[in-house]
């Protein structure tokens, strides 16, 4: 037997007063649709008067919205989180409440009730009311009660007998609290429900504490799921980029490594993680000054150990620094040097645009060297083209290779002529970086390496220097390179097309031009007629430049008259088509649109071509006298005249045949 102290004695029959207020309300509001004047929460004032608008009836046994098995297992999995997190709080709600008549229970966002935990007696009494899993308990269906005025309010409340709405449920105590997540966003209500009869002060207090217990769980498992989530995001973002990088903290130690950087140094991440970075690369002095200064470094070469040897690559060095300026680590981010050499073309503009169909002219010279060409185009071989200035030599150059099975790659044009002399070989084979004063410490990447893989042409090839000639044919011998102040070769794939506007036989026999180099130059000789020789292409070629200068100065169908084509026919061109470009040009803006008359065509005459024709007749002349000279004196010893004339004999045999000595 219990013996209750006067306290509680008098606690109870407080309640038990208040409960007979609450019951009166309930028929004074419910029952005959009055206002009453006991005070009644104004929540479930409001909650009874929804219920008798929606027409409600207060009596009628209980028979809530319940799912089908198939449409509950639906709901349990889409609530599978919220389950699996509550459950082991819902078990330790109902221990503590155990034996004392009260069941727990776990209601989803919309009022169906999930899980249902509790004593034996209870649970039958909450089944006869369709308190199951499955069964609805929002307000519109159940009435005034626990859970659907929990999630209507968002709040937790207590209801006690006569709260509720229906008669029938007049015998529970009702204590719910919502489930939030890290958002904000309702989840569900989790209750105690037991008999009015066995109502307790902590029934409340127990249920607002799980349901916060449920939401600190949750937030960790959202937090570790973000983390997880994010580091996966960043994972695949730099798995992605096809850059190499490479991260470390303050002490060199690599801390991440993308699958770009594993493919281009041949190591597996699990190898490279925890290492020290030095194990890795190959640490100079300038590269170890700027890393420990927590430098920004941007397209610096690194040498990355690769085997048994080293690979260089293009990198970008950044620090990480905190808000307070303190070195957290390093990123490197890795480029392969093709890459960068492709970068470099398409801002560089090292590729070629000029088709076989850009050469205008049906000349009958011209025609075979194009086929020529074409024929050339298909193999590997070096083509050495010969022609004035202005004749056209790049674009035949950047026909060939865009015909050829190289069109994907690089197409690199130097003039030789053009760079000075002590320039000249670091812009062909590039340097490392500090190799000479005024050398940049990044170092350079020569035309040799950005037309690997492509063509590299090199125009006005007579005035490459003596002294790289033999470089160059090293190079030509080898198919490999080593740039300025570099110790280490490298292997390059490109194919050489030469120019030049002098003869180059003319250059050996002067000393001017290595003979060994030439004959490895001048696979196919290409020969480009100069203007004054096709003058029947004069027309054509007239027509594709007004139609394209046209086009670019806004002029409507230009055409030029017959006197003015007249006199461009009587004209040598010495300039060939360049020249002829800049006429044109120059009388379309003097003709402004109209009619291009003779008066349009301003030339400046120079010494004919008749006249330079002459003079080289006369050198001509004076060179085959000196080797019958030669030969005369030497009773025809062709070693003995070679010495005298201070040239090769097979310089002279070739003189000889050219001047039909024999």
């Amino acid at each position: 037997m219990v013996v209750k102290t006067h306290s509680e004695a008098i606690s109870e029959t407080a309640a038990s007063k208040k409960e007979d207020r609450i019951k009166t309300a309930w028929e004074e509001v419910v029952l005959e649709g009055k206002n009453t004047r006991i005070p009644v929460k104004k929540e479930i004032l409001g909650s009874w008067k929804k219920c008798l608008s929606a027409g409600l009836d207060p009596f009628s046994p209980p028979q809530p919205e319940t799912l089908e098995r198939d449409d509950l297992e639906k709901l349990h999995q889409f609530n599978s989180e919220l389950i699996k997190v509550s459950k082991p709080i819902l078990e330790m709600l109902e221990i503590s409440v155990r034996g004392t008549g009260f069941i727990t229970t776990l209601s989803e966002k919309n009022g169906y009730v999930l899980e249902v935990q509790g004593d034996r007696d209870v649970l039958t009494m909450a089944q006869r009311n369709y308190y199951l899993p499955g069964c609805m308990r929002s307000s519109e269906y159940a009435g005034t009660n626990g859970i659907g005025l929990c999630l209507e309010l968002g709040t937790p409340i207590q209801l006690t007998g006569a709260e509720h709405f229906n008669i029938n449920h007049h015998q529970w105590t009702c204590s719910s609290a919502p489930i939030r997540n890290g958002k904000e966003a309702l989840l569900g209500v989790i209750t105690l429900s037991g008999r009015s009869l066995n109502k307790h002060k902590h029934t409340f207090a127990l249920v607002k504490a799980a349901a916060v217990n449920i939401e600190s769980l949750l937030r960790e498992r959202e937090l570790g799921e973000d983390t997880h989530r994010l580091n996966y995001m960043l994972t695949s973002i730099y798995d992605s980029v096809s850059d190499g990088i490479i991260a470390t903290n303050d002490r060199y130690r690599i801390t991440h490594v993308n699958s770009a950087a594993e493919k281009l140094i041949k190591k597996r991440k699990a190898e490279m993680l925890k290492e020290r970075l030095q194990s890795f690369i190959e640490f100079d002095e300038n590269l170890q000054s700027a890393l420990e200064r927590g430098e920004y470094l941007e397209s610096c070469e690194i040498n990355f150990k690769i085997g048994k040897g080293y690979k260089p690559f293009i990198c970008q060095v950044d620090p990480i620094y905190t808000k307070q300026f303190k070195l957290l680590g390093r990123i490197l981010t890795i480029s392969a040097p093709k890459k960068m050499i492709s970068i470099a073309k398409q801002i560089g503009g090292n590729y070629a645009k000029y088709e076989f169909s850009d050469i205008k002219g049906q000349n009958s010279q011209l025609q075979q060297q194009i086929e020529l060409a074409k024929t050339a185009s298909k193999t590997n071989s070096k083509v050495l083209i010969m022609g004035e200035s202005g004749t056209g030599k790049e674009l035949f150059a950047q026909a060939i290779h865009n015909h050829s099975h190289r069109s994907q790659g690089p197409f690199v044009a130097i003039s030789c002529a053009a760079i000075p002399r002590d320039l000249i070989e670091s812009e062909l084979f590039g340097y490392k970086g500090g190799a000479f004063t005024g050398a940049r410490q990044k170092g350079m990447i020569g035309k040799f390496e950005l037309a690997n893989g492509g063509t590299l042409f090199l125009d006005e090839i007579n005035g490459l220097p003596l002294q790289l000639q033999g470089k160059l044919l090293r190079v030509l011998q080898q198919n490999e390179i080593m740039r300025l102040g570099d110790s280490r070769n490298i292997p390059i794939d490109v194919r050489i097309i030469t120019a030049s506007n002098t003869d180059l036989i003319e250059e050996v026999d002067q000393g001017h031009f290595r003979e060994d180099l030439y004959y490895r130059l001048n696979v196919i000789e290409i020969l480009i007629p100069p203007l004054r020789e096709r003058t029947d292409d004069l027309e054509v070629l007239i027509t594709h430049i007004l139609k394209n200068y046209g086009r670019k100065l806004g002029a409507s169908k230009p055409i030029i008259s017959p006197q003015a084509l007249e006199k461009l026919r009587l004209y040598n061109w010495p300039g060939n088509i360049r020249e002829l470009e800049n006429l044109i040009e120059r009388a379309l803006l003097l003709s402004q649109g109209d009619t291009i008359t003779d008066d349009c065509i301003l030339i400046r005459h120079r010494k004919s071509s008749q006249q330079m024709s002459t003079n080289m007749k006369t050198l001509e002349q004076y060179n085959k006298e000196m080797i019958l000279a030669a030969l005369s004196q030497s009773d025809g010893n062709i070693a003995k005249a070679a010495r005298i004339l201070k040239i090769a004999r097979s310089t002279l045999y070739r003189k000889m045949s050219k001047f039909g000595i024999n």
